[in-house]
Parts: structure tokens; sequence; C-alpha cells
């Protein structure tokens, strides 16, 4: 495979801190980190932090603060940011390494760290200069986080999230489903309907009060609305993600915090686009079902757990040489269907090579302890995640066939 565990070595202590990671960028004293480094970066942070921690954060009621901390030390949580804002400002090939490597050793804290990219992405495309000069900063250190709301667009029937243009902005009134990271995550991206079926897309902050500046010279109505959020979803995976249910009851949001516009048919297209982004969380699940396939092989002496290690590990390798060729041929017209066949391979061999881990270390992994039957909790998760009718189609046929 062509993704090895990090090399035993200390860290540089003159440019590096406890876990082996490389200071932030364009911080004082800091120098700019590049690509290679910062998946360097990943894979210590993985090996000293993540991986030792992985079934401790699965099972937490809520998210590992001290695998953020890590993260937010690393400069790992400002991956995308720009640069002038304290950010790594990392290509997208490094970005989608990075999260591979990252589920390899703790899906739950990958899952929950990469709502957080979308919405440092969209503050820093968006028309407030307000907005990105006092949120991006913190955004890109990991000081806060931010969550994201928008993935309901994509269901049919009746909006669950409208919104109602008024003066000085929007009310926002329904529910925003699977919210996550809340209480980790201070603040939030939604994505609402409209009355003429676009979408509008806001930042909005828990609690207002949390962010005077921002509000400093924005004149709020005398009601401003009301935000509540449920208690954490019960989960089968990804329970530690404090995935909760938002219900928003004339919600005000000023029009100087709106991000974008869009429509159905962009949102669309941009899926049909980016199907290959979403691999990279099985990919990295498979790695790690790899490993323990590995790992039973030396120590158990049966021929057929080293023969399904060494086929699982030249499938992997197969598997993402074919992404990493289609990804840059994403956006072409005729390039969908591969695109959504290799999705459709990642996830369907995502659960498979768990499959084989939980067989290959027997009646161990039906302990909570043993990281076999988290990895097929995990696949399973990635089954679902962004899932669209074309990807649910792919992957059923490739399931049946």
């Amino acid at each position: 495979m062509t993704q090895p565990p990090a090399p035993e070595r200390p860290p540089d202590e003159s440019t590096a801190d406890a876990i082996g990671a490389a200071q932030a960028a364009d911080a004082p004293g800091r120098t700019a980190v590049g690509d290679a480094e910062i998946r360097e970066i990943a894979r210590r942070l993985g090996e000293n932090v993540l991986g030792p921690n992985a079934e401790t954060s699965d099972q937490l009621p809520g998210p590992n603060r001290g695998n953020f901390e890590a993260l937010a030390a690393s400069g790992l949580l400002g991956m995308g940011a720009p640069r002038r804002y304290g950010g790594l400002d990392a290509s997208g090939a490094t970005q989608r390494e990075v999260t591979q490597i990252l589920a390899s050793y703790c899906g739950v804290t990958t899952f929950i760290q990469a709502q957080h990219h979308g919405p440092s992405r969209m503050i820093a495309s968006g028309p407030s200069d307000t907005l990105r000069e006092l949120l991006l900063p913190d955004l890109a250190r990991g000081a806060a986080m931010c969550a994201i709301s928008f993935a309901h667009l994509r269901r049919p029937g009746p909006p669950v999230l409208r919104a109602v243009p008024e003066e000085g902005g929007y009310r926002i009134h329904g529910s925003a489903p699977w919210v996550t990271g809340w209480g980790l995550m201070n603040q939030v991206v939604f994505g609402a309907t409209l009355l003429d079926g676009r979408f509008v897309y806001l930042w909005s902050p828990a609690d207002r009060a949390d962010f005077p500046a921002v509000f400093a010279d924005v004149p709020l109505p005398a009601d401003a609305g009301a935000l509540r959020a449920s208690t954490p979803l019960p989960l089968c995976a990804m329970n530690a993600s404090a995935t909760v249910e938002l219900t928003l009851e004339n919600w005000f949001i000023p029009e100087e915090h709106r991000l974008s516009f869009s429509d159905r048919e962009t949102m669309r297209r941009n899926d049909r686009n980016g199907v290959l982004g979403a691999t990279a969380m099985p990919l990295g699940c498979a790695a790690a079902s790899v490993r323990v396939l590995c790992a039973s092989a030396e120590r158990r002496p049966i021929p057929a757990i080293k023969r399904a290690a060494e086929a699982f590990g030249a499938e992997w390798d197969e598997l993402r040489g074919q992404i990493e060729a289609a990804i840059p041929h994403g956006g072409e017209p005729d390039q969908f269907d591969t695109g959504v066949r290799l999705r459709a391979w990642s996830i369907e061999f995502a659960v498979r090579a768990a499959h084989a881990a939980v067989t290959s270390v027997s009646g161990a992994a039906n302990l909570r302890s043993h990281p076999a039957q988290r990895l097929l909790r995990e696949a399973m998760f990635y089954t679902i995640q962004a899932q669209t009718e074309e990807v649910m189609t792919a992957t059923l046929e490739r399931l049946s066939r």
C-alpha cells in the first residue's frame, strides 16, 4: 500500500510541538508549511494522538477535545484556509490525502473536523469583509469551529428549513437536522430555501453574545427569534460526533451574514462534479482495515489471512490510483459515470475490507475495545454519507451484481 505508517523519529524541537507537528503558518515567528510537510503532520498526529485514542474517542458521549486541541496545535484545522488569516492554504490533493490519513486512525474525529473546513472556505469567498476579518483567524487556528447544515437541501418534498427575507436580513423557520459537533462548534452555516425555491447560505452563531464584535454595527430586531438544540442523536456509528437537530423559530440572520445564493441545479451539478471528494474517508477506513489484516497475519499463522491482507492491500492501491487519476477530470461532462463508479467501489471496498478485518480477528472483534468492529461501523456510515440518488444507485448495483 502507498499509505505506510508514519516514520518513528523524534520531532525537531525547534520547529515542532509535542506531537511532532510543525507550527501553523503566518503566526509570529512561524514559516509557511508546504504540502509534503502537511501530510507528514497528519501522519504524526494519527500515529501519536488519534490512533492510540481511537476506541476511547469513539465511545465518548461527545467529541474528544484533546484530539481537537492537537489538531488545532498542528494547524490542520486551518488546512484549507488562506495564509493571510493563519491557514495553511493546502492544495485540494493534500486536503484529500490528509482526510484519508486521519480517517485511517480515527473516523469520528475526522468526520467532525471535516465539517469545519467548508464553512471556512465559504466565509473566505463570501461578500463580507467583516466576517472574514473577525472569524477566519480563529477558525484557521482552531480557536473556534463552525458547523454546517445544508445536506437537507437535497431532500425531496417540502423544505425543512425556510428563509423569509425581511428588512435587514432573513427570518429562518424550521429544523436543521444532522448538525455535527454541536457544543464543540459554536457557530453554523445554514442552507435554507427561499420562497422562490432558491437556496441561501447564512452564517449564524449559536449565541450572539459570544460574538459582540460581529454584531457591533449590525442592528437586530427586538424579537430576534430562538434557536434550540436537541440532545445528541443516538447513532450507531459516529455517536461521539455530538450530532443534533436545531430548531429555529423566527431566527433572524442579518443580510451582512449572507454568504451566497444557489439553486437545486447548481447543487446537483456540484454534487456530480465533486462525487469523488467523498472517497477520502472510506479509503482511510479501508487502509486501517488492511493494517488490522496485516497485524492479524503476523500474529496468526493462517495462510488465508496473509493472502487476504495482500489482496486487499493491492486493491487499495489500484482503487486509490484510479481515483487520483480521475479527480482532475471530475468536471468534464463525460466523466461522471467514471466518478460515480469509483465512489461506489470505495464504499463497497471499505465495507468489505472492514468485514475481512473482523473475520481475521475472530471473537475479539465483538469487543468494543477492538478497532475491527469500529471500522465496520464507520464503513457503514460512509455508505450513506453525502449520498445522492446516483450514488445510491451505483452502490446498490455494485452490491447486487
